[in-house]
């Protein structure tokens, strides 16, 4: 999976992710924020939640169950430390009435199958490029030392 993350204004960013399009920004308290579009932090948690529901709502259209009642709540903390992150993520999920205690194990386990969960859990490694189109100055400071 490959994407491009552009600016779109100020601190903003629009994402092109295949044939779909996303608009992040800041709150309007944060310097350059204009709240145009959810943070970027805050669609990583969201986004747990979305997968957990797909997962979920799989399991029961699989088995001709209803998912109209099927809901995921997610609450998150945020921290600055050690690093600016997620620091909990409780995810609440609240399903049709009438399941068996093996329907209600078997959607738990869907949902651990989650890749978005299981990355939570497992994280990437994450590798970091910088790189510019035109020749990268000195810097005026460390040019004096």
């Amino acid at each position: 999976m490959k994407a491009t993350v552009a600016s779109a204004g100020k601190v903003a960013s629009v994402v092109q992710l295949g044939p779909h399009q996303l608009l992040f920004d800041q709150p309007s308290g944060v310097p350059g924020g204009d709240d145009r579009g959810p943070s970027p932090l805050d669609v990583l948690g969201v986004a747990v939640a979305a997968c957990a529901h797909y997962f979920a709502a799989a399991f029961l259209h699989g088995r001709g169950l209803s998912t109209s009642e099927l809901k995921v709540d997610v609450e998150f903390e945020k921290d600055r430390t050690p690093s600016p992150r997620i620091s909990r993520l409780a995810m609440t999920v609240h399903v049709p009435s009438g399941l068996s205690e093996h329907q209600l194990a078997g959607i738990r386990r869907a949902i651990q199958y989650c890749p978005a969960y299981g990355t939570l859990l497992n994280p990437p490694a994450v590798e970091l490029s910088i790189t510019s189109d035109t020749e990268i100055q000195p810097d005026p400071l460390s040019a004096s030392a």
